[in-house]
């Protein structure tokens, strides 16, 4: 490693897997092809119940006996070092490992921001690293990716902008020449959120230094040290969905903004865990179920003034799902609308 290397800032990259060790195992590959040097890798099991992360392991294992002699080895000690079925706080009371790769099995499921938070927690005890970027396990990373992303956040904070959350741009994995997202927006009308520029084709013209976002596609979250310490982690009141539009607001009250690479390029796959494609007709039980119950408590969090219009919206998909003959679905509407603070 050059010792211009040692100037660089150092980044722990967050990778939450559940039942998802065959995208977890591709996404890592990309990681190790990043050119970038100070990074560490935190994946966090949420619990999976197909034994996903042994999966994880033996390859790790396999992949460093074939690479470890390799430039690989760009932290203190092991490539890999693991913690078994433990819950978040436990993890307090271990010493300080450092390894490119650090696997955590959690105890339970905590959902995206619970999950997450492990690993984030456990990067700023471990590495104290200068940005993190929590990154959806079902991506594959251009090899500059994390470069443009450190560069442009360097660039931004030595001018004085106080910004504390980048995206990159997000392509799609199986068509990618065609962009997902480049950020997202928020209708305070439909109470609904929509990805900026999904379906166009990327070429020279799509990169738009500053889209209009009001919030960062969480498949691709590069956050500052400061970010974190003054705004703190994922808020856990969301099992799934708008855990990102609530950090950003939360950031917002402090006097925080948003950034956008476009040189920062990430193919992801959508949603393969948990049904979550952003078609609405594809949609899991559970992902329509969160999707309902973590919008009701981020806009009664935020917007509280707006609670009779959302009801009234809500109202509106309950009988769009009847005529539908999901009942299921609508009569969930119905329950959480009462039971939701």
């Amino acid at each position: 490693m050059t010792e211009a290397a040692f100037a660089l800032p150092w980044v722990s990259i967050i990778l939450l897997n559940y039942k998802g060790h065959q995208d977890t195992m591709e996404c890592l590959e990309s990681l190790f092809k990043l050119d970038y040097e100070r990074f560490s890798i935190v994946v966090v099991d949420n619990h999976s119940p197909d034994h996903s992360l042994d999966y994880i392991q033996q390859w790790l294992q396999e992949y460093e006996q074939e690479k470890v002699k390799e430039k690989l080895v760009v932290t203190e000690g092991r490539f890999h070092f693991h913690f078994d079925h433990v819950k978040e706080e436990t993890l307090a009371t271990h010493s300080r490992v450092k390894a490119l790769v650090t696997t955590i099995q959690g105890a339970e499921n905590l959902g995206f921001a619970g999950g997450n938070n492990i690993g984030i927690r456990f990067a700023q005890r471990t590495f104290s690293p200068d940005f993190v970027w929590v990154l959806n396990n079902d991506t594959v990373v251009a090899p500059d990716s994390l470069s443009h992303l450190v560069r442009k956040a360097q660039l931004d904070l030595q001018f004085g902008h106080r910004i504390g959350i980048w995206g990159s741009k997000l392509l799609y994995y199986h068509q990618p020449d065609t962009i997902q997202a480049i950020g997202g927006k928020l209708n305070l009308t439909t109470f609904t959120t929509r990805h900026i520029d999904e379906g166009q084709k990327d070429s020279p013209s799509a990169y738009l230094e500053n889209p209009n976002q009001d919030y960062v596609i969480g498949a691709s979250l590069f956050v500052s040290r400061a970010f974190l310490d003054e705004v703190g982690v994922l808020s856990e009141d969301y099992f799934l969905y708008f855990e990102e539009l609530d950090w950003v607001k939360r950031g917002q009250k402090l006097g925080y903004a948003l950034g956008y690479v476009p040189e920062s390029r990430v193919y992801h796959k959508e949603g393969t865990s948990i049904g979550s494609s952003s078609a609405g007709k594809k949609k899991s039980d559970l992902a329509d179920y969160h999707g309902i119950r973590s919008k009701i408590i981020f806009f009664q969090k935020f917007y509280p003034e707006k609670k009779l219009h959302l009801y009234a919206v809500l109202l509106v998909s309950v009988f769009l799902r009847l005529g539908r003959f999901q009942l299921k679905r609508a009569f969930q509407i119905l329950k959480l609308m009462g039971r939701t603070p």
